[in-house]
């Protein structure tokens, strides 16, 4: 039974297909030890890698690429088997066969992985630029909270985006100027005084 789970493992089914493949055999066993969904994962888990190393690098390319697509590979009806895994396999085969001692590789078949190396280099050259502006960036804003003063952020921001700046009033940022209210200290209110 254990080489059939294996097999079915190898193969991309889902741990509900295997249950459901074993029923034949899980009628024959008693209720405590029946082949489950959990017992599935946990061989998966404990033992696969160990038994079929091989094919466990395979299943664990499936159920990962399963789990990017939400293929429900645990309880699910259909295979854990995407394109995307099958892309990726193919490569991981392809690489375990290229770095085999006995692989040859023609000069056309290097030239092309050559020209191809030289094409992703090449595009990547421009991204690392753009990861260090970000991280300037983000230490010039620090740098601006710790040395400009709370008073002067709202003149700064003004300043940034082009807007004129009065240089009387100083600006409080709206999170901070949201709900006060102005009071013109020049005027006597008539009511203000106490009446004791």
């Amino acid at each position: 039974m254990r080489h059939k789970v294996n097999d079915l493992l190898a193969t991309g089914s889902s741990y509900a297909m295997i249950v459901r493949a074993l029923d034949v055999e899980n009628s024959d066993m008693d209720v405590r030890d029946r082949i489950t969904i959990d017992s599935v994962r946990n061989h998966c888990s404990r033992h696969f890698p160990v038994q079929n190393a091989a094919a466990a690098t395979y299943r664990a390319i499936l159920e990962r690429r399963a789990e990017e697509n939400r293929v429900d590979f645990v309880n699910g009806v259909a295979t854990a088997i995407t394109p995307v895994a099958v892309l990726e396999a193919i490569m991981v085969k392809g690489f375990e066969s290229l770095v085999a001692s006995d692989t040859r590789i023609d000069a056309n078949t290097a030239m092309a992985a050559a020209t191809k190396l030289q094409t992703i280099l090449d595009a990547r050259c421009g991204q690392a630029d753009i990861a260090e502006v970000f991280i300037k960036q983000e230490r010039i804003i620090q740098c601006m909270r710790e040395f400009v003063p709370p008073d002067k952020i709202g003149a700064m921001l003004a300043r940034l985006e082009g807007a004129p700046i009065n240089a009387h009033e100083p600006e409080l940022p709206p999170s901070r100027s949201a709900g006060l209210r102005v009071y013109d200290l020049d005027v006597a209110d008539e009511d203000d005084e106490d009446d004791y």
